[in-house]
């Protein structure tokens, strides 16, 4: 028997990771950042390193991969650590302060500045990675109905989901503008030069066509009775995994033990 149009709009998540419930794995993110701050604030070896924030990243692909999402957050992955590296060739070769930890040729890395590398360049992975994992494994209209659901204004939910849309949008045109001008015959490869010779041009077909679908969707959105002062009903309802509860206890437990752990230190 052939579905019908509310059948198939719905999301059945077969992994119970992947199918939490988008406000669980906020707290889940939230939570984790509180864990990299406790654990950037724990110093080892004589130079004050904050070097258990490097393990606790592997928390990150582990979690992808029980998620099933391994291969999405991939690519997600590679640009954050090409940030990170950037971050941290840039501190510990620029920072001044403190001994010579490692000299190559006239570039000088110094404690202070190896310190500020790791420290900013793994919070950056770490942060940066968990909130991989929430959006990778969250579609933009699941965030949508759970803001919705928790009481928030349907217009500040749809503006806050049409911004994140609008980055996907605005990059999938950039790429078809491209695309367009590399098959009239215009060099789009090259030296930084030839990219932004290329690349400016593109700028104005974009803007307009952001302008453009923008008045659509408004003309969409009044057709639909967006503006209607009523009681607002939904096609989509957000289904929970049942493991919400398990999930919330374990990333609460873990971020005390954390807690009392790097408190116990400081006393100790």
């Amino acid at each position: 028997m052939e579905k019908t149009y509310t059948e198939k709009i719905q999301i059945h998540k077969k992994n119970k990771l992947a199918g939490l419930y988008p406000s669980v794995k906020a707290l889940v993110v939230l939570l984790y950042a509180i864990c990299c701050f406790i654990l950037s604030t724990v110093k080892l070896t004589e130079y004050e390193l904050a070097l258990l924030l490097i393990p606790w990243f592997l928390v990150i692909p582990v979690l992808c991969a029980a998620s099933g999402a391994f291969n999405k957050c991939l690519k997600a992955f590679r640009a954050v650590s090409i940030v990170a590296l950037v971050i941290f060739l840039a501190q510990s070769l620029l920072i001044p302060g403190g001994e010579t930890v490692l000299k190559l040729g006239f570039l000088k890395v110094r404690e202070q500045g190896l310190r500020t590398a790791i420290t900013l360049s793994f919070m950056v992975m770490d942060i940066a990675g968990i909130f991989v994992w929430m959006f990778q494994t969250t579609e933009n209209k699941e965030f949508s109905r759970a803001l919705e659901n928790s009481g928030m204004n349907y217009k500040a939910t749809y503006v806050f989901i049409s911004t994140l849309q609008m980055i996907e949008i605005l990059g999938k045109n950039s790429k078809t503008i491209m695309n367009a001008q590399r098959a009239r015959g215009v060099e789009t490869e090259g030296n930084v030069i030839v990219r932004m010779k290329a690349f400016f041009p593109s700028l104005v077909p974009l803007v307009l066509g952001a302008v453009i679908s923008s008045e659509e969707r408004v003309l969409t959105l009044e057709a639909r009775g967006f503006d209607v002062a009523c009681e607002k009903t939904h096609l989509f309802n957000l289904e929970k995994s049942g493991i919400e509860k398990q999930v919330t206890f374990i990333a609460v437990l873990m971020t005390i033990v954390l807690l009392v752990w790097r408190i116990y230190l400081w006393i100790a």
